[in-house]
């Protein structure tokens, strides 16, 4: 399908000064070995200068920068010198979707889909001025599996209705994507995240750091392997996503880069759809066939905790939506 949206010159400012960020962290993050990427970083800085061509067998940045520095420490000046060249191009350039193809490479993240104008899916733009992030435009319009008047008689309370109001395009979006199609399975998976985030209260988790929080940074079993880990990648969404490689799991799932923009998971429709995604690669939708409460919440909790408010959300969810 082609690619309808069109960006104005300040927002593909804006696009291109997150996709270069990003590039940035990612280099500097690699080993200590040179990349292609960083073959493209030096061949783009030459083009854009009109520099000559690095010389055959040449190894990237050193001509351009001298010799005998790290190789992070040329990756951040060259990608910082990269910014400087493009950021004021007013219109789209072949170098947007090179930036966005080894965004893509080293998030192993899918291909940009055909169509599809760079950067867009990779990132969403704050709004001028603050630090929150958008919802992506084109907003879900397929099947309504359920309404946010429905949404808040499960709930039974409307303490919250601005977070079920905003939410209620994720939820129907999650049930189509991962074929929670049934009042049933519909059910089942309403009274665990119903329960799991307070009646659609808490889309992140309460960050302190508590002692067990503080055990985060580091936990080689959740892929915390860098510095600031444990609270970068603290409970997202309305299934509290944890971990440096979770977060990997799900960009790779979505393409969609959740590991450079760790926000996003808690914004809709995403604190959905990364719930609806815990759900399917659970294999829950067979247990919420058999009407089995204890085996999904064994599943989803590691044990029984919340049996009794999770059958409370049930009950209530069966009753809506018969």
């Amino acid at each position: 399908m082609a690619e309808t949206q069109t960006l104005t010159a300040d927002e593909l400012k804006r696009y291109r000064r997150l996709g270069l960020n990003r590039l940035e962290q990612l280099l500097i993050q690699l080993p200590e070995v040179v990349t292609e990427a960083d073959y493209f970083v030096d061949t783009a800085i030459r083009t854009l200068s009109n520099l000559p061509a690095r010389t055959k067998d040449a190894p990237p940045y050193e001509a351009l920068y001298g010799t005998g520095h790290p190789l992070d420490r040329y990756r951040d000046v060259a990608t910082d010198r990269l910014e400087d060249l493009v950021i004021d191009f007013d219109q789209l350039a072949a170098i947007d979707s090179d930036i966005d193809r080894y965004i893509r490479k080293l998030s192993d993240l899918p291909e940009r889909p055909a169509g599809r104008i760079p950067y867009v899916g990779l990132f969403m733009l704050p709004p001028e001025g603050g630090n929150s992030v958008v919802t992506a435009a084109g907003a879900y319009t397929g099947k309504q599996y359920v309404t946010t008047d429905q949404l808040l008689k499960i709930a039974a309370t409307q303490r919250y209705k601005s977070n079920l109001e905003a939410l209620t395009p994720g939820v129907n979006e999650t049930c189509d994507r991962y074929q929670i199609n049934t009042p049933l399975r519909i059910a089942h998976f309403l009274a665990q995240v119903m329960h799991e985030s307070g009646g659609f209260r808490w889309l992140r988790e309460i960050w302190g750091p508590t002692a067990t929080q503080r055990r985060y940074e580091g936990r080689t079993d959740l892929g915390n392997t860098q510095p600031g880990d444990g609270e970068r990648f603290m409970g997202r969404g309305l299934i509290q996503l944890t971990g440096r490689s979770n977060y990997q799991q799900f960009s790779k799932n979505l393409g969609v880069d959740f590991v450079g923009n760790p926000q996003l998971v808690e914004q809709p429709p995403y604190a959905v759809v990364v719930a609806g995604w815990y759900w399917d690669s659970r294999s829950l939708n067979q247990w919420a066939d058999r009407d089995d409460l204890r085996q999904v919440t064994r599943r989803i909790n590691g044990g029984y905790n919340g049996l009794a408010d999770r059958e409370k959300y049930l009950k209530r969810a069966k009753l809506v939506l018969q």
